[in-house]
């Protein structure tokens, strides 16, 4: 009943406001390019994301501090075996679908390997060129001094107990940031609207023609992605075949509906439990953790995206560039909010720096236009149902590695699987 009364709920409207707004803001810039009433929409659309590129820094730092913190505080002292194996599970994960998505973007893109003129380096030289442009950056931007420093400070905090104060106000800062974004997605599709009439207005048929484009790469990248997470479910663990398709039916609807994996909590936690079988105490690690670690789809689509971007700002790229992002995006990727676009807003700064675009706001705003509509609830979609995917083979393959049965339940999460 309750499962019933979540799917019936108002949130069914979020992504039909989200493609009203779309299809108006790209009918305006189209059909009105040069109206003054249309350009000022346009306008009022870029402020949000030139506050985020202004408070970029602040807002990185401390979400990635207390995400650290919380790593060590919550789940290190009281169950260490299982979250380390889950973090781990996670980041490998991440790690993974970065290198596939990759492989996908000489395919499915026109970049070139490497920019013309310039001779292919080995495995070695690469490995070398990246460590040089990262610690050329590092020194140069403070973004990703942010980023560094955010890691290092959270866990030296959260480590320490003399200094574990600081680390409760990390962790503090960072829920009340995401609490915030959380509130404000009824802008969302208002924000959206307004900043796609810059796609034909600006870019023409061109920009429409990308737009479209980027949408039908990231559907083929995910949906392809997650048919091997199946087969992957089928073959290593016991689910049945009726067990997967019935969760996958209820969750990945529903992922792509919210458009953000908080919003999806509650089903996907009832899913996995009800379809997939999974014991309650593996549905609640596996889905809670997954929600805040995994952003696995994503991240993949940060990447496409950025192809994109990099063709309407001429701004040359080649695989190489896109290899160089791998790393910083996996970091992001295991704490950008799980909220609607909120892949688009944390990572698109640190990716206009390590691109070096001549102008990073318009670089961002551009981004947050591309990254919008279909392609975060294609990632969601995504991003969700591994999490399921990840709870099964939990509890049929790791179950006593982990010791299951010893573990002590963080009073948090205890809370939060009642709530659901």
């Amino acid at each position: 009943m309750r499962f019933s009364r979540l799917l019936r709920s108002s949130q069914a409207l979020f992504p039909f406001l989200i493609i009203v707004f779309l299809g108006a803001g790209l009918g305006l810039g189209y059909f009105f390019p040069k109206n003054i009433v249309v350009n000022a929409l346009y306008v009022s659309g870029t402020y949000f994301p030139k506050l985020i590129v202004s408070l970029a820094a602040f807002l990185i730092f401390n979400l990635l501090a207390g995400a650290m913190a919380k790593l060590v505080l919550v789940h290190r002292e009281r169950a260490g075996s299982m979250f380390g194996l889950i973090f781990g599970i996670y980041f490998v994960m991440g790690l993974v679908s970065l290198i596939y998505v990759a492989v996908w973007v000489p395919i499915l893109t026109d970049i070139p390997v490497t920019h013309p003129g310039v001779e292919l380096k080995g495995p070695m030289q690469w490995i070398i060129q990246i460590g040089n442009t990262l610690s050329e950056v590092l020194a140069k931007q403070p973004l990703l001094q942010a980023l560094v420093a955010a890691m290092i400070i959270g866990y030296w905090s959260a480590a320490t107990p003399s200094l574990r104060p600081i680390a409760n106000g990390f962790i503090v800062i960072g829920d009340k940031i995401l609490w915030l974004f959380k509130k404000l997605m009824w802008y969302y599709p208002v924000m959206i609207g307004c900043l796609v009439i810059a796609i034909p207005m600006k870019f023409g048929s061109k920009g429409m023609a990308l737009y479209g484009e980027t949408v039908m790469w990231v559907a083929i990248v995910t949906i392809v992605w997650s048919i091997v997470m199946i087969a992957m479910m089928k073959i290593f663990t016991q689910r049945s075949w009726k067990q997967i398709s019935s969760y996958y039916a209820a969750v990945w609807p529903t992922g792509f509906g919210t458009g953000g994996s908080y919003d999806t909590l509650a089903v996907n936690i009832i899913s996995a439990k009800q379809d997939l079988g999974l014991r309650p105490e593996i549905a609640e690690i596996s889905i809670i953790f997954g929600t805040v670690l995994n952003k696995n789809c994503s991240t993949m689509s940060v990447l496409l995206v950025t192809c994109t971007v990099c063709a309407l700002l001429d701004i040359p790229i080649s695989l190489l560039e896109i290899l160089l992002l791998i790393p910083p995006v996996l970091i992001l990727g295991l704490e950008s909010p799980g909220v609607p676009g909120g892949a688009g807003f944390f990572m698109s700064p640190i990716v206009g720096v390590l691109l070096g675009a001549p102008d990073l706001p318009i670089f961002v705003t551009t981004f947050v236009t591309i990254f919008s509509g279909l392609i975060p609830m294609l990632s969601t979609a995504g991003n969700t149902t591994d999490d399921g995917a990840v709870g099964a083979l939990l509890q049929d393959c790791f179950s006593k590695q982990i010791g299951l049965e010893t573990v002590e339940w963080p009073r948090k999460y205890q809370e939060m699987g009642r709530e659901v």
